[in-house]
């Protein structure tokens, strides 16, 4: 690790201090430490891929699509406080360079592709081994937002509150909207409009070139964005990738309800606004 201070590394993150130790001491206290040897952690790895999401932007479907491609290995958000606890005590591991190790051999597929997704707060343990910031411009980053930010936000206010994130299945039914909430869906927009300023800082902060992804571009046919990323990872996409899409059983939540919250939630802060 580079001889600077671990809270100026936090800092070209796009997080906080206080948001760092926050983080920290969600993690099981024996990650909590830094230090490693990122050459050595990421030794099997030919391409590092990192996606960087806000919630509700459809990353759930389109990392299946990439998953069952077999080329990617396994992107999932593996390294978010959940995943640290289960996977340090599944593997015993002693400190965050065993954890980023073992998640590294374990998902990578067997050319060499490792990925993960996730928010800003997700680039913390790589920063606890010294991979980053010093090694960003090795990574092929891949952003993720809506256009629609309410929208996205009654999407992430009815998941919370139902507990239903995600719908598989062309006959499964969809949760019903809980009661309206102005300052519910308020509390998601400016929740949703912080992470996205968080990885907007850190990408410019590393003057990094990312693939920008938009749901309302990708939604209805991502065969053109799919292929974007395996053209932005310097990969050969396979001859099936539109049937693989296809084939995906996520389904959109939105619907006439959800978007009538929206609708109102919108006339409301303009009339707040007047």
């Amino acid at each position: 690790m580079s001889g600077t201070s671990f809270t100026e590394r936090v800092l070209q993150l796009g997080l906080t201090p206080a948001e760092a130790s926050r983080l920290l001491e969600s993690s099981p206290s024996r990650l909590r430490g830094t230090g490693g040897d990122p050459a050595a952690i990421f030794a099997p790895v030919r391409h590092k891929v990192g996606m960087l999401f806000t919630s509700r932007s459809g990353t759930t479907f389109f990392v299946d699509v990439l998953n069952r491609s077999g080329a990617f290995g396994e992107i999932r958000e593996h390294l978010n406080p959940y995943r640290q606890k289960t996977g340090a005590k599944k593997w015993k591991s002693a400190s965050m360079a065993d954890f980023v190790a073992e998640t590294v051999r374990t998902y990578a597929s067997p050319e060499g592709v490792f990925g993960f997704k996730g928010t800003v707060e997700a680039l913390l343990p790589l920063a606890q081994v010294g991979e980053l910031p010093d090694n960003a411009v090795q990574w092929s980053w891949i952003t993720v937002h809506r256009r629609d930010i309410v929208a996205q936000a009654v999407s992430l206010f009815r998941a919370k509150a139902t507990g239903v994130w995600h719908t598989v299945g062309k006959l499964a039914g969809k949760p019903p909207m809980p009661p309206y909430d102005y300052a519910g869906i308020e509390k998601q927009v400016d929740l949703i409009q912080r992470k996205q300023g968080q990885i907007e800082r850190f990408i410019a902060q590393q003057d990094l070139t990312p693939l920008r992804l938009v749901y309302e571009d990708f939604k209805d046919d991502p065969t053109d964005a799919l292929k974007a990323v395996f053209d932005h990872v310097g990969l050969i996409p396979p001859a099936n990738l539109s049937a693989l899409a296809a084939q995906g059983e996520f389904v959109v939540m939105a619907d006439d309800q959800s978007r009538r919250y929206a609708d109102r939630f919108r006339q409301e802060s303009t009339a707040r606004l007047g």
